[in-house]
């Protein structure tokens, strides 16, 4: 592992010790928290915040934000629900469909960033509330069923992972590699550090910009691929929640919103640490309201502690 590898990966440090504290108080605290039903089950919860945390960094890697990633996950969800249909090639329509409209709304993102110099946060937000009308057009309500034997096997267990967080932690095998042992994960790197020197490097900062909203997209239909499956049917609001948390996930394993720092390692913690805290706190029977507060917190107080730690390092 190179050096400029490692200091990225240290940046996750911090998120793993909260997790692994986390993990050990809930078990003293709730028995409930320790049994194998429950484990499952956050397993199965965090493999959606996994997923759209991995599009989310990859924004966040070179200085961006993605919020368009909530309307793609519900979009995707209704495209499952509705065309899964009841055969192997109806699955793969509906997802790969689902994939491609993420892939087209990352390339409105990228085209409006680097053509028409748009904000990332407005030209993201604008496409979140387009698409949203088109969710609501296409299904008003929750609805649709999603293809039985597909759900099956993706809610398979081995041990008490299932399918969907085992393609989560493939996922970041790959894009772990993609981004520090390749030129485009230290371009992108190189971009989030400052968009003139990269470009001064021979970097086609345009280009890359571009393609890292486009895979953005693409990630976080997977990931409402992954919900679908989860609730079984489609939903025109069920990704609301997910553009924030899914940033909260990657700070809090400490990804810069600034761009050039961290790692995809740390997303992942950051999601099964917001996971746990909505888990932890069902299972003390704490209104669901406080897990708004508790989010909030913990990402707050993330934020400063990089904000620190970034001064520090200067």
């Amino acid at each position: 592992m190179t050096g400029s590898v490692k200091k990225q990966v240290k940046q996750a440090v911090p998120s793993m010790v909260v997790l692994l504290v986390m993990i050990v108080a809930a078990a003293v605290i709730s028995p409930t928290f320790r049994n194998a039903y429950n484990i499952r089950n956050i397993a199965a919860q965090a493999a959606v915040l996994s997923v759209v945390a991995i599009a989310q960094c990859k924004v966040l890697f070179i200085g961006g934000i993605d919020m368009s990633v909530s309307s793609i996950i519900s979009f995707s969800t209704i495209m499952v629900a509705m065309f899964s249909g009841d055969s192997v090639t109806d699955i793969l329509v509906s997802i790969l469909f689902a994939v491609g409209v993420g892939a087209f709304t990352g390339l409105i993102n990228g085209i409006g960033v680097v053509r028409f110099q748009i904000p990332a946060m407005i030209i993201t937000i604008s496409t979140q509330a387009f698409l949203k009308g088109v969710c609501l057009i296409l299904m008003p309500s929750g609805g649709g069923k999603v293809n039985t034997d597909f759900a099956s096997f993706m809610k398979t267990r081995i041990g008490v992972l299932n399918v969907s967080i085992i393609l989560a932690i493939v996922l970041y095998a790959v894009l772990f590699i993609v981004m520090h042992y390749t030129q485009f994960g230290r371009n992108m790197y190189a971009i989030g550090n400052g968009e003139n020197y990269a470009r001064q490097s021979g970097i086609k900062v345009k280009k890359n910009i571009v393609i890292v909203y486009v895979l953005s997209g693409m990630i976080a239909a997977v990931a409402g691929v992954f919900l679908s499956v989860r609730i079984s049917t489609g939903n025109p609001l069920v990704g609301d929640s997910y553009a924030m948390d899914s940033v909260a996930a990657a700070v809090v394993g400490g990804v810069s919103m600034n761009g050039g720092i961290g790692s995809v390692i740390g997303a992942f913690f950051g999601a099964i640490i917001l996971t746990l805290i909505n888990n932890i706190m069902n299972n003390l029977g704490i209104s669901p309201y406080y897990q708004y507060i508790a989010k909030g917190i913990v990402l707050v107080a993330s934020l400063m502690i990089f904000q620190i730690k970034r001064k520090e390092m200067k």
